[in-house]
C-alpha cells in the first residue's frame, strides 16, 4: 500500500481540485491522510465530506504548531510500505503514483523524483509522457533539488519507500525548522538511499498562482529559515562531488531578502534587524560562486539603505 499525506491548512479555496487529483489516481492501494491542522475555514468540512464518499480518506484533526509537526502526525500514522507527501494548493497527474510505484519496485530503489512544472495560470491538461527513468547519484539529486528552490515543493514530487523513515537512524521532521523543514528532509532522504531514480516525465503540477507570497509575513518559522540552510550546509560540506556553494549563495540571497523586507515593515524589530544583517557575514564572499549574489551581498553590507531603496523600487514596479 501507499500513503499520501496533505497537511491542511485554511485552503478550502483550492482543496477540492487537489483532493480529486488524489481520488482518481489509476493506482487504487492508497490511504490518504489529511492532516487538518485546526482550520478555520471551510477545510475541514471538505476533508470530512472526502472521507465519507471515499473510505481511503483519513481526516486527523490535530493541533499542529506548523508544518513539519503535521507531517510528523501524518508520517507516523502511514501504514504503507511507500509514503508521498502533497502540498493541498498542487494537484497531481491521473497516473503519477501508478508510475512511480513501478520505478521504485522495478528498480529496488529508496526514492524517486518525478519531473514537476510550475503553472503560472489554471490549466487541466495532462500530458502523454513516455521517457524511461533514469538513476540518479546523491551528488545530482542534491543538485536538481537546490536547482528548484524558488518552487518550494521538496517533498511533494517524490515517493519515498517508508524504511527511509523508520530504519536507523530514524528520519522525521525537525520542529525547529518550519521553514526549509521539507528542504531539510528531502536532503537526509537523498544522503540515505543507497538508489535513487529520477522520472522525466511531468507528473506534479506547482500552482503558483495558487501560493501565498512568500514573504507575505516574516513569520518566526520564516526568521528562522538561515538556520535550517545551515544546517543543510553542515550535511552535505563534506560531499566530494557536490559543490555547497550553491546552497551558500541560497543562504545569503535569502538572507538579503529577509532584511530589506525587515526594513520594509512599519513597526521594524531591532533584533530581528541586527541577526538579518549578521547574517550576511556567516560566509566569506570567497566562498560564493554566483557573482551576482556576491555584489548584492557586497551592497547589502556596506550600502544597506541604498540597496534598500533601489530593492523597494523594483518591488513596487512587481506589484
Amino acid at each position: 500500500m501507499l500513503s499520501i499525506v496533505v497537511p491542511v491548512y485554511n485552503v478550502d479555496k483550492v482543496l477540492r481540485h487537489c483532493l480529486n487529483s488524489l481520488r482518481f489516481q489509476s493506482y487504487r492501494n492508497i490511504e490518504i491522510i489529511l492532516v487538518n491542522g485546526e482550520s478555520t475555514d471551510m477545510s475541514a468540512a471538505i476533508c470530512e465530506r472526502f472521507a465519507r464518499i471515499d473510505s481511503r480518506f483519513k481526516v486527523l484533526n490535530k493541533k499542529a504548531r506548523g508544518l513539519c509537526e503535521a507531517l510528523n502526525i501524518g508520517l507516523l500514522s502511514a501504514k504503507g510500505e511507500y509514503i508521498s507527501f502533497v502540498d493541498p494548493v498542487d494537484r497531481i497527474d491521473g497516473q503519477m503514483f501508478e508510475k512511480l510505484l513501478l520505478t521504485i519496485i522495478r528498480n529496488n530503489a529508496d526514492m524517486v523524483i518525478a519531473n514537476h512544472g510550475e503553472e503560472l495560470i489554471e490549466k487541466d491538461i495532462d500530458l502523454f509522457n513516455t521517457a524511461q527513468a533514469v538513476v540518479w547519484t546523491k551528488e545530482t539529486a542534491l543538485r536538481k533539488i537546490t536547482e528548484q528552490f524558488q518552487l518550494k515543493s521538496f517533498l511533494c514530487n517524490k515517493l519515498y519507500s517508508i524504511e527511509l523513515f523508520r530504519s536507523n537512524p530514524v528520519l522525521d521532521f525537525d520542529l525547529n525548522f518550519d521553514l526549509f523543514g521539507d528542504y531539510l528532509m528531502a536532503v537526509q532522504c537523498i544522503l540515505k538511499s543507497e538508489k535513487i531514480m529520477y522520472d522525466p516525465n511531468l507528473h506534479y503540477h506547482y500552482l503558483a498562482y495558487k501560493h501565498a507570497s512568500f514573504f507575505n509575513d516574516l513569520t518566526k518559522e520564516k526568521l528562522s529559515g538561515p538556520k535550517a540552510l545551515l544546517k543543510i550546509i553542515d550535511l552535505t560540506e563534506e560531499m566530494s562531488h557536490f559543490n555547497v556553494s550553491v546552497i551558500k549563495d541560497l543562504y545569503v540571497n535569502y538572507s538579503i531578502q529577509q532584511l530589506m523586507h525587515l526594513l520594509n515593515e512599519q513597526e521594524k524589530n531591532t533584533r530581528h534587524l541586527k541577526e538579518a544583517k549578521q547574517n550576511l557575514y556567516h560566509f566569506t564572499l570567497n566562498e560564493l560562486t554566483n557573482y551576482k549574489t556576491i555584489f548584492s551581498c557586497m551592497m547589502a553590507r556596506k550600502m544597506t539603505f541604498i540597496y534598500f531603496y533601489f530593492w523597494k523600487l523594483k518591488h513596487a514596479k512587481l506589484n
